[in-house]
């Protein structure tokens, strides 16, 4: 049997932490190497990006996109985690009108704004993650980060609780924008259910749950020649067998062998052979030079 190899569009449950569910999906393809292309908070659930056998390999290679959530903003209590899981450290009223104002003071937050990452986040201060010094109860000086929110809408509203949609580069914090917006409407507020809708070209719409991964594993996965927008290289005979050995070659400016974007290829390559990715190499100058080999 061919080893697995693909991407994972994986909708991964709330209550286990990226790591404890990448262990899970390496029971299912077992002898399989398994890589994140990006985590989720322990929480939250929905689209997990995870690359199975050599694919691993092809991960940074996806190149850095927008993300989805949906959340749940709730105020009137602010926790030490800033999410529903903390202790509750704080308690203020709920303006009468803060429903009226949510929309534009939800609107007043796109662009690029400054957020100072939670105590409880794996950035790392002196070589520690922030989040184990909070459980040692020490608070750490922390440099305010830029993040830009692209979009952010509220779907309803309840008494106190708010559902609502962002759009965001990676590195965006939802627990602490949803702080701020407390703050803007008059009181403090805290995170609750997160879920995120999309990652990059990948989208919770197709993502594939637990249950889907565990009967069908090889259906769930993505061929990489779908998802990255590298240019191609085909390569056949004694030129494959060179490659393979991890030797380079020319290219000419006119080779069949090359699909390229608009632009021409070069730089970063993806190596094919019968449909499927055998390695990546750089192309400069009609010069391949083989990066990585994937071996069958």
């Amino acid at each position: 049997m061919p080893a697995a190899f693909g991407f994972l569009n994986a909708c991964k449950p709330p209550g286990m932490t990226s790591t404890a569910f990448g262990g899970w999906v390496k029971s299912v393809f077992p002898g399989s190497a398994i890589g994140h292309w990006g985590t989720l908070d322990p929480t939250a659930s929905g689209v997990l990006v995870l690359g199975i056998g050599y694919a691993t390999r092809l991960l940074p290679l996806i190149e850095p996109a927008t993300k989805r959530y949906s959340f749940e903003l709730i105020l009137g209590t602010k926790t030490d985690t800033a999410d529903a899981t903390g202790r509750v450290v704080e308690t203020q009223t709920v303006p009468d009108d803060w429903r009226g104002r949510l929309p534009a003071t939800a609107a007043a937050l796109i662009g690029t704004i400054e957020q100072t990452p939670p105590m409880y986040s794996a950035v790392k201060v002196g070589g520690r993650p922030l989040y184990d010094s909070a459980r040692r109860g020490e608070e750490v000086a922390r440099q305010p980060r830029s993040a830009r929110v692209l979009a952010l809408g509220v779907v309803d509203s309840g008494r106190s609780s708010a559902r609502m949609l962002v759009e965001c580069d990676a590195g965006l914090y939802v627990r602490t924008l949803c702080e701020e917006i407390a703050q803007r409407l008059g009181t403090v507020g805290h995170m609750g259910a997160l879920v995120r809708t999309a990652a990059g070209p990948f989208s919770i719409d197709d993502a594939a749950l637990p249950e889907q991964i565990a009967q069908r594993r090889d259906a769930c996965l993505i061929d990489p020649l779908g998802v990255l927008g590298c240019a191609t290289v085909e390569l056949n005979g004694e030129r494959l067998t060179r490659f393979m050995h991890g030797n380079g070659m020319a290219i000419g400016e006119y080779d069949a062998t090359v699909s390229a974007p608009p632009g021409g290829a070069k730089g970063t390559v993806l190596v094919v052979h019968g449909n499927r990715v055998i390695g990546v190499a750089s192309l400069e100058e009609g010069q391949l030079s083989p990066r990585r080999v994937f071996p069958e």
